[in-house]
């Protein structure tokens, strides 16, 4: 298994623009470069950061359960489905990397998107040794900036578990708002679990990271 370390000098596809001078909140101009990290499709060759990932019991748990171990090839071919997806899809993983080493520190995804009624539900998993740098933070304002000014929803979900008091405090340092308690919703570790729904709007969004949209427009 490859180490963070060993990932940083694979030279990794670049997929982006990269527009340093341009507000990364200028809805405009679809932007996948921030301050820190870059959002770009995932690989095939990825499968390594992936199964590092998911090597860890509590990130599994964190982010849904946890599985039987994954082989190589069974990852390689799930992300070579993934890579394979048409690029209007909005139910997709983006890999998140470090902007400046090109390393894989995470991954984004939307899932359950609704156009109809403009929903979607969001997640951001970062490696353990990458915690605490702005990684998470910068990747889902990147990802909201594009659900919300390019691809027209209106509102995105958050499921996070009772114990995940991080995951709780980031995305509410965001702006999301407590909407419910989905009591005794998961069970793993031998026992029972609530898992806690945020929610953020788009014209919260926008009033928070701006945009020259107003609520009137969005039909609010």
């Amino acid at each position: 298994m490859t180490t963070n370390e060993e990932q940083a000098v694979i030279p990794r596809p670049l997929a982006v623009r990269e527009l340093a001078d341009v507000d990364p909140m200028d809805l405009s101009t679809p932007l996948w470069a921030g301050e820190q990290v870059i959002l770009r499709g995932v690989e095939p060759d990825d499968w390594d950061a992936f199964l590092g990932f998911e090597s860890s019991s509590l990130y599994q748990r964190a982010w849904e359960r946890v599985t039987a171990p994954r082989s190589a090839e069974n990852c390689r071919e799930w992300l070579r489905q993934e890579a394979a997806k048409d690029p209007s899809d909005d139910n997709r993983i983006l890999v998140i990397a470090d902007r400046e080493r090109r390393a894989v520190v995470g991954c984004v995804n939307v899932t359950q998107a609704d156009p109809i009624a403009g929903r979607f539900n969001a997640g951001v998993m970062i490696a353990p040794d990458h915690h605490r740098k702005g990684y998470a933070r910068e990747a889902i304002i990147l990802s909201l900036a594009y659900m919300f000014g390019e691809r027209r929803y209106q509102k995105c979900q958050v499921y996070i578990h009772d114990f995940n008091e991080a995951s709780q405090a980031l995305v509410r340092s965001i702006g999301f708002t407590l909407e419910g308690r989905l009591r005794r919703h998961d069970f793993f570790g031998g026992r029972y679990h609530d898992n806690l729904v945020f929610g953020l709007l788009a014209e919260e969004y926008f009033a928070a990271y701006g945009t020259g949209r107003t609520a009137a427009e969005l039909g609010s």
